[in-house]
């Protein structure tokens, strides 16, 4: 049994490590301190793990100008403005120093080889204050009274075989306003999960964004958001929870998570974004109360076959 468990482990160890080395966490390139990278290079974007990030940069009306992706380290999430645009609200990365900044229209140029799992979302600096207070060039969301059915929504779009669009689009609301119990609206402030399993293998990603804030030149709401730990899987480390009808509960969990299988022997493991093992149990049970806050994967190992899952820990 001990021979079986230490073996299942190194399996577990290889299979994260491989897994979660399909990251583009945007800490590649060299940023001064409190600086960014906005395309100034002309070379068109950048490579982050396996994917490379389409930027477009010009001087063309006698002033610098770019769009689609930036890499920042900054961490000023209270000025407000245009000036502080390279700023995320949650004063930095999701658990790093460098992260994604996105403005306007933009593009990835995916590794095909690997599905889609996931990113990390939150609001800039710049656009998190204009939403909240409202500027000279766009509206305080909510109005006067704070019950216009305000949002800001990015939509994801996955393209595939070379120029097809995927099956599924994913929207993620940055702001919404649009619930009559005012009590519910929210601005995104934090580093939030989102999950991109259900496009699988594509070409390309898409950004776009819709607002409710419009005027005759399009979206007056800045049309920012930052970006951190774009992740992808190897094929073949997908889950299986239908081959070995496994379930894991509670997702999110805050103490206590439980796993129903049908095997003699189990192992559950616990590692981190970064692929470091954070828990370990024998059995059907882990205990996950003192791990940080986030996401994590949890992989079940048994004699029948191994199974992988995303979880949250509140």
């Amino acid at each position: 049994m001990t021979k079986t468990i230490t073996t299942l482990l190194s399996i577990a160890l290889l299979i994260c490590t491989q897994a979660l080395a399909q990251i583009s966490n945007f800490e590649d390139l060299a940023l001064p301190t409190k600086g960014y990278y906005n395309g100034s290079d002309w070379k068109g974007g950048f490579n982050s793990g396996p994917n490379f990030f389409v930027n477009e940069y010009d001087t063309a009306f006698g002033f610098e100008s770019w769009g689609g992706f930036a890499v920042s380290n900054i961490k000023d999430s209270v000025t407000k403005g245009f000036m502080n645009q390279y700023a995320s609200v949650a004063g930095g990365g999701y658990q790093s120093e460098q992260y994604a900044v996105v403005y306007g229209d933009a593009k990835v140029r995916m590794n095909a080889s690997y599905p889609l799992a996931s990113f990390f979302i939150c609001n800039t600096t710049y656009a998190y204050y204009d939403m909240k207070d409202g500027s000279q060039f766009s509206k305080k969301f909510g109005g006067a009274t704070g019950n216009d059915p305000d949002f800001l929504k990015v939509i994801i779009s996955g393209w595939k075989n070379g120029g097809n669009p995927a099956d599924t689009a994913i929207e993620f609301y940055l702001a919404d306003y649009r619930n009559s119990d005012n009590s519910k609206d929210y601005i995104i402030k934090s580093w939030t999960y989102v999950d991109l399993s259900e496009m699988g293998m594509v070409d390309s990603l898409g950004f776009n964004f819709a607002s409710s804030d419009t005027g005759d030149f399009g979206i007056n709401t800045p049309v920012y958001f930052c970006m951190d730990k774009l992740a992808q899987v190897p094929v073949g480390l997908n889950e299986n929870k239908q081959a070995l009808a496994v379930t894991a509960y509670p997702n999110p969990a805050t103490e206590n998570l439980k796993v129903d299988v049908v095997a003699n022997e189990v192992s559950l493991q616990i590692y981190n974004l970064q692929g470091s093992l954070v828990a370990t149990s024998i059995g059907k049970e882990i205990k996950v109360g003192e791990l940080t806050s986030g996401v994590y994967l949890l992989l079940v190992q048994t004699e029948k076959g191994n199974y992988s899952q995303k979880i949250i820990k509140q």
